[in-house]
């Protein structure tokens, strides 16, 4: 896949707004890794459940991990391809490498609980029961979280500098 480690590690979901954030914090320390925050902790995340469908296909710099990695959310709607390939070329055209970024899909690693609660708030408005929902189902999957988090980490500590 790469010959040297990626300098950025950019999480991607539908709206950058539930799986990606949480995949991010979970990456730099923010949210524990050895056990399931509360309700408290992950609604303190700044974004969590908070990014409008304006601001799909922004990207987002969460900071810097422990290996020196910048580590960046972004949404991309119903068309991943074609947004993680447009920003790839984006990448290219402004005279850096593909390789030195890393865009990991975090979407497939959230509950069908979490994405419905998710639509709810973000798509439907009703934030109160949306955000509750969206919450619980990131608990309930938050160990499988945890450990897609650690294998991104364990690739690029794997990858030369």
């Amino acid at each position: 896949m790469w010959t040297k480690r990626p300098r950025n590690v950019v999480y991607y979901c539908y709206g950058s707004a539930h799986s990606s954030v949480v995949a991010a914090a979970i990456h730099l320390g923010v949210l524990p890794d050895n056990r399931v925050p509360t309700p408290t902790e992950i609604l303190s995340l700044d974004d969590f459940d908070r990014t409008s469908t304006p601001f799909i296909g922004t990207l987002y710099c969460r900071g810097r991990d422990e290996l020196g990695c910048r580590v960046y959310t972004l949404g991309v709607g119903g068309e991943p391809a074609l947004v993680v390939e447009s920003f790839l070329s984006m990448v290219e055209a402004c005279g850096d490498s593909r390789s030195a970024f890393w865009l990991v899909d975090a979407l497939p690693h959230l509950s069908p609980i979490a994405k419905v609660g998710g639509m709810l708030s973000r798509r439907f408005g009703m934030v109160g029961v949306g955000r509750r929902i969206a919450v619980w189902g990131v608990r309930h999957r938050y160990a499988h979280l945890v450990r897609f988090v650690h294998e991104v980490k364990a690739t690029l500590r794997q990858l030369p500098v």
